[in-house]
């Protein structure tokens, strides 16, 4: 499995996908720590009039997922499911122009 990298702040422990230059929450350092890439379906949209820096893709699936880690992130959800439910179990395959690609874990 594919794995990712977090922030996480050296003084008050809190997860957070970033990019940030330091803690939201108590302005501590922020360090990279990889995860792996496992985690839950929580909502998911498809982009179907793409911005312009995005035309040459056509029509994509975006989604906001849970990782098992504990902070949740925004990604790419391949292959544009027809029938993704909420909840459902999705993995990192990759990263497309350092954007997290997930695919449903069927």
């Amino acid at each position: 499995m594919a794995a990712l990298s977090i922030l996480t702040c050296s003084a008050c422990g809190r997860l957070d996908a970033g990019p940030r230059d330091m803690c939201p929450a108590c302005a501590g350092a922020l360090t990279s720590m990889p995860v792996e890439g496992a985690g839950t379906l929580v909502s998911w949209t498809v982009i179907r009039r793409p911005p312009k820096s995005f035309r040459e893709h056509g029509a994509y699936c975006i989604a906001i997922v849970d990782l098992d880690a504990g902070v949740r992130i925004t990604g790419r959800l391949r292959n544009t499911p027809a029938h993704a439910a909420l909840g459902e179990r999705v993995s990192l395959v990759g990263c497309q122009d350092r954007i997290p690609v997930f695919a449903l874990d069927r």
